[in-house]
């Protein structure tokens, strides 16, 4: 009797996997890709500040970030887009025989129009602030931005899906899988920082226009891959 019930039990088993296989829709997979170029309105600068002797006399910290802000301020750009990140201090040899300590402190500086990087790189230099980058750049509406490229990404994955299976004569169904497979910011600022230093272009991070030099656009690009059920 019990050898019945296990032989029972493997029959409805084999009957139910084979049901369910022969049951299993055909599908198609999908992966649908979208970008958007941005231009940049807020770019975010490391500036390193340190104190100096110039002719027996102590150029501070504050004096240089005095006149930092004024001149900034010259360029339309708010003394409250410069902030202190880090302060310390190092023994520096300034003669023969004298060392004295020197305080260093490094400044972050946001400013929302790239077209003014030229002027402020410019300042920099008139201060004799070395080593000054550019760190990262972004939009103020990037969120924003990001949603509408991968909305772009899926809606294009399902184009896609639609005119290949129109081609045999087939159409799609409901997605049975989405998955967001890469989302990704390039924005690269190598050559950028070199091509301002040196107020020479060498790549293409950055061009000349009508005597300015232009901060090359965000690129923000997005991948979702769609399984649809064909119909």
């Amino acid at each position: 009797m019990k050898k019945l019930q296990t032989v029972l039990l493997i029959l409805i088993a084999t009957f139910s996997f084979s049901q369910t296989k022969t049951d299993a829709k055909p599908f198609i997979e999908i992966t649908g890709t979208a970008k958007e170029e941005v231009i940049p309105n807020e770019i975010y600068l490391d500036v390193p500040v340190e104190e100096r002797i110039e002719k027996g006399k102590k150029i501070t910290i504050q004096e240089i970030e005095t006149a930092l802000k004024k001149e900034l301020q010259s360029c339309g750009v708010s003394e409250k887009s410069l902030s202190i990140s880090n302060l310390n201090s190092k023994l520096v040899k300034t003669g023969w025989w004298n060392k004295e300590i020197l305080a260093t402190a490094d400044y972050e500086l946001k400013i929302n129009d790239a077209s003014i990087l030229k002027d402020v790189f410019e300042i920099f230099e008139r201060l004799n602030i070395k080593n000054a980058r550019i760190t990262k750049a972004s939009h103020d509406n990037i969120i924003n931005i990001r949603k509408k490229v991968r909305i772009s990404a899926i809606k294009a994955a399902k184009e896609k899906a639609d005119y290949l299976l129109n081609a045999i004569g087939e159409q799609t169904g409901k997605p049975l899988l989405v998955r967001d497979v890469g989302n990704e910011q390039i924005n690269n600022f190598t050559f950028a920082n070199t091509a301002y230093k040196q107020n020479k272009l060498l790549s293409r991070e950055v061009n000349l226009k009508q005597g300015n030099i232009q901060f090359q656009n965000i690129t923000i690009s997005s991948s979702i891959y769609v399984k649809f059920e064909i119909k």
